[in-house]
């Protein structure tokens, strides 16, 4: 079995060939399909139509269900602790049998506008804020964020309408996902950045992210 295969969605969705992930070429575009113990993805890398190939659309799915509405009342309360002390943070979600779904706070060195971290092992989640600024991923999130993993960002902490924005990356190529389609219950006064409505006010610097 190759580390990496390409396939071709002929008459469906095509099974699984290469070890750590395959770019499939569907009618929809070219794609990323990957799997974990927690994740299913298809990740477009780039769209496009394609005559005579079925569409297989984007996807992501956890696969022990969506995280539990106190996971994020927790990640929520971090956030604004550490945005008070001044810094940002990151926190990380992992997954055991049978206790399920757990908050990790990670060993790490924070600042007003980075963060300084090692990659939490298991991790089903990693979310970090970027305090009173937008919740937009910055090209520092992009590099550090290349395993398979869903990724957040917390920002405008410091307003009445703070944001979220939530993602799955597959080794690089990344998909916007709805918070709702991630946690159960609800996000409160959180607006979510990549599905809702556009902010006309918002300011556009953000910090430096994440860094390894």
């Amino acid at each position: 079995m190759p580390l990496v295969d390409y396939l071709i969605a002929r008459d469906g969705l095509p099974s699984r060939q290469g070890q750590a992930y395959d770019y499939v070429l569907a009618g929809d575009g070219l794609y990323l399909t990957a799997e974990n113990r927690y994740l299913e993805v298809r990740v477009p890398v780039a769209t496009v139509p394609v005559r005579g190939l079925v569409p297989i659309y984007p996807c992501c799915t956890l696969r022990a269900g969506r995280l539990p509405s106190g996971l994020w009342d927790g990640i929520v309360a971090a956030a604004r602790l550490w945005n008070f002390c001044g810094n940002e943070v990151l926190l990380a979600v992992t997954f055991e049998k049978p206790s399920g779904y757990r908050l990790l706070l990670p060993r790490q060195v924070v600042s007003p506008e980075s963060i300084l971290y090692r990659t939490p092992p298991k991790a089903v989640l990693q979310i970090h804020s970027h305090r009173n600024y937008p919740a937009r991923f910055s090209p520092t999130d992009d590099a550090d964020e290349q395993g398979l993993c869903l990724y957040g960002v917390l920002g405008r902490l410091d307003t009445d309408r703070p944001e979220v924005a939530l993602r799955v990356g597959a080794y690089g190529h990344f998909l916007p996902v709805p918070w709702d389609s991630v946690f159960t219950g609800d996000r409160g006064a959180f607006r979510d950045a990549s599905f809702g409505p556009i902010d006309e006010k918002e300011p556009t610097e953000v910090g430096d992210g994440l860094q390894n």
